[in-house]
């Protein structure tokens, strides 16, 4: 049939015979600000609720009146801007003459993040699949047939048996007629819907629905017809492509995932990153990675040659794609022990190393952050080392001596250390990992003052290692005064778990602990020997062993108060605060006391002799014959 202006129409405009249910109203006592301006309600200002979504909007973001047919509202009533645009947008998109509007609405009205969530809920998603069948039709000229910049508007015909049941019963009842042949511009109405599509599916909520449907078929039919594209116009509708299927193929779906994207667009992924045009080159890539990372898929990319691509783009002299190569073997390694032999077992290794003499400070950064991934895993940890990886690392650590400063906390450089923290807590590792020109580079480091993330880490390394004796000789023979710096750490950053590193380094290699260092150490040892018997005791099942007592709590919150010049002021927790609910708080409490002992050892000594008369006097009073 057609219309009085002489369109022709998809619909008559009769009731739908499609009804859902009407949303439920939001209270309101729930809401005291518009849900679109944000402003504040009062009494001039009132609540009012759109019939078609039940949130509450002020008078001025009302004011529209639509008939909403399947809600069961046949005459107009009060909706919100986005549920008036979703409608018209319905309607018009009944209409085929008016199918690059409704595409063009569609656009507008996703860019809105506000309007994501209401354009999935309300049925957008028939009316994506209804243009894009439109876009993809047989008559229209294909993506990469034509080299023309800008497309002239073409003949177009509209298969009525192709529209999904459900787009058909939208506002009006569709009674379709036969093919309709209408003039369009296939290109741009392709670029209006793929953008729609990258701006729904940009909310991981919104990610199911898109990737459950047959618009996902669609994508993949638009993305096997412009693989081959060489226009400018062309290449920038398989980009959109690229970045829509990309956002969808992180949803873990047999169905459509792995059985319709995967399956069929994994051999073109794999040879558009080999492609000539960079940003259609980087967008496979991260496409991929997608399909490389996700559970449903990853066995068949892998099988099929996905993963030695993704190692082939981290050889690339090219760092956005170096970037995407770490990122998918990062996450792929994370998987599980499975997919860590896997990857390794492809030669992943080298390309790591090579990256590290990148110009690029990201490409590095993120070459080091798997290499560090990588470094904590038993199983590539041998591989790590057969491949020479040690010495590369040192002159990264190296070109951080040089550096500035403020440089010297850059995340390559605690990548590097992780990755040697790691490396020397494996035992059999140890007489690889004790060289010099390991060692001394680390030890130049701890003479910098590097920031208090840099030195933990320092420390850690250097404790692992004095329990190798050829690390020990370094340590004895070094040029670089290693011990008067390893002493001055504990009082340049006075922070409570550095005593404990100096004093297992100093006591391995045979050279006397300051009385300084050790009483703190004595100290730190002393509060988590105590607070581990009291939590174990707390944790007990037996009856007959008693919870933490009032008393040991008082003198843990002394212990927290106590400062480095005062010893007998200290601040009780009252017993009226406490009971055994406070014992899974211990933890916190005591970080607080290991931060607030640092001299008064004589006070220490007298809480603890405290802390145990209260103890006997709590096993005296619980007895029977005392209660």
């Amino acid at each position: 049939m057609s219309s009085s202006d002489g369109s022709s129409d998809l619909s008559s405009p009769q009731t739908s015979s499609w009804k859902t249910s009407r949303p439920q109203w939001v209270k309101d006592e729930d809401v005291s600000v518009c849900s679109r301006c944000m402003e504040f309600f009062s009494t001039l200002n009132r609540r009012h609720h759109c019939r078609q979504c039940g949130h509450i909007f002020c008078g001025n973001c009302t004011q529209y009146r639509v008939a909403v047919p399947r809600l069961s509202y046949d005459t107009p009533v009060r909706v919100c801007k986005t549920c008036h645009d979703i409608t018209q947008i319905f309607q018009t998109s009944n209409d085929v003459a008016k199918v690059m509007e409704s595409a063009k609405g569609l656009l507008e009205l996703s860019a809105d993040v506000q309007s994501r969530d209401k354009m999935i809920e309300q049925g957008c998603i028939d009316i994506l699949a209804r243009l894009m069948q439109v876009a993809c039709s047989p008559s229209s000229p294909s993506s990469s047939s034509s080299s023309s910049p800008t497309p002239t508007p073409t003949t177009t015909t509209i298969v009525p048996s192709t529209i999904s049941p459900r787009a058909r019963a939208t506002s009006t009842n569709a009674t379709i007629t036969n093919s309709t042949t209408i003039s369009i511009n296939p290109r741009e109405l392709k670029l209006y819907l793929c953008r729609t599509i990258i701006n729904l599916a940009s909310l991981d909520p919104n990610v199911p629905p898109i990737a459950e449907s047959i618009v996902v078929s669609q994508l993949v039919d638009l993305f096997l017809a412009g693989a081959n594209a060489t226009s400018e116009t062309d290449l920038e509708i398989t980009r959109a492509v690229t970045v829509a299927l990309s956002l969808l193929a992180v949803h873990e779906s047999p169905s459509t995932i792995r059985n319709v994207l995967v399956e069929r667009c994994l051999p073109v992924v794999i040879d558009l990153t080999y492609s000539g045009d960079m940003q259609l080159r980087v967008r496979n890539a991260r496409l991929l990675e997608h399909m490389l990372i996700n559970a449903c898929s990853r066995d068949h990319v892998i099988e099929n040659g996905g993963l030695q691509a993704m190692i082939g783009l981290a050889l690339a002299e090219h760092a956005p794609l170096q970037i995407v190569a770490c990122r998918a073997i990062k996450k792929l390694c994370e998987s599980g022990e499975k997919a860590q032999i896997i990857v390794t077992d492809s030669g992943a290794v080298l390309p790591l190393i090579l990256m590290l003499a990148s110009s690029d400070q990201d490409v590095i950064e993120s070459a080091t952050d798997v290499i560090a991934s990588f470094a904590e895993m038993p199983i590539t940890q041998g591989t790590l080392l057969q491949a020479g990886i040690v010495h590369p690392l040192v002159d990264v650590i190296s070109s951080g001596i040089g550096a500035q400063k403020d440089k010297l906390a850059s995340p390559v450089l605690i990548n590097v250390l992780t990755t040697f923290s790691h490396l020397a807590a494996n035992q059999e590792l140890w007489d690889l990992m004790a060289d010099t020109q390991v060692i001394f580079p680390l030890i130049k480091l701890l003479g910098l003052t590097p920031p208090l993330s840099v030195i933990k880490i320092l420390l850690n390394i250097f404790s692992l290692q004095s329990e190798c004796p050829a690390a020990v000789a370094i340590f004895k023979n070094n040029p670089f005064s290693f011990f008067e710096k390893l002493i001055a750490t504990c009082s340049t950053y006075n922070h409570k778990s550095l005593p404990g590193f100096v004093a297992r380094v100093l006591q391995a290699c045979g050279v006397p602990v300051p009385g300084q260092i050790k009483a703190a150490n004595n100290r730190s040892m002393s509060v988590s020997r105590l607070l581990e018997s009291s939590l174990s005791s707390s944790s007990s099942s037996s009856s007959s062993s008693p919870s933490l007592s009032q008393a040991e709590l008082s003198t843990l919150s002394s212990l927290a108060s106590s400062t480095s010049s005062t010893s007998s002021t200290t601040t009780r927790i009252t017993s009226a605060s406490l009971s055994s609910s406070s014992i899974p708080d211990l933890t916190k409490l005591s970080f607080a006391a290991g931060n607030g002992i640092s001299n008064g050892t004589n006070g220490f000594m007298h809480t603890k002799a405290s802390l145990q008369s209260s103890r006997a006097s709590i096993h005296t009073s619980s007895s029977p014959s005392s209660s």
